[in-house]
C-alpha cells in the first residue's frame, strides 16, 4: 500500500470521506464515536474514514472543505485502543492553517496492533 489518500466532501450532508487510493478489500466499519467511522480492510488496516458533521468535528467552515491542501492521518492500534489523529491543512484568508482532530476508542474488535500514516497524494 502506498499510503496515499484522497477525499470527497458532501456539503449538504456535511460529511467528509477520506479513503486510500490503492485497491483494498473492505472488511468492516467501526464507529469510533457518533461522528467518526473507520473502515478496515481484510488485513486489519484502516483504509477509509468518514467524518459526519465534519464542520463541527474539525471546527472548520463548510466552504473550506473543498480547498484542502493536505490531509495527514495517523492511526495507532494496540490490543486495547484505537487512536486516530487527523490534520487538515487549509488556506483560510490567504493563510495556510491546520485543523486537528483526535479520537481514541476501545479496540473491541480485536484489531491487530498497527501504526500507519496516510497522506494526500
Amino acid at each position: 500500500m502506498n499510503n496515499k489518500v484522497t477525499y470527497d466532501y458532501d456539503y449538504k450532508g456535511d460529511s467528509l470521506f477520506i479513503y486510500c487510493l490503492d485497491n483494498y478489500e473492505y472488511e468492516v466499519s467501526l464507529e469510533l464515536d457518533n461522528d467518526v467511522i473507520l473502515d478496515i480492510d481484510n488485513e486489519g488496516k484502516p483504509v477509509a474514514f468518514e467524518f459526519l458533521n465534519a464542520s463541527k468535528v474539525f471546527n472548520l467552515d463548510k466552504s473550506n472543505f473543498n480547498n484542502l491542501v493536505k490531509i495527514c492521518i495517523q492511526s495507532v492500534i494496540t490490543k486495547d485502543v484505537i487512536k486516530l489523529k487527523v490534520q487538515l491543512i487549509v488556506p483560510v484568508h490567504n493563510k495556510t492553517q491546520t485543523f486537528d482532530m483526535n479520537r481514541t476508542a476501545t479496540n473491541l474488535n480485536g484489531l491487530p496492533a498497527l501504526e500507519s500514516e496516510l497522506v494526500t497524494a
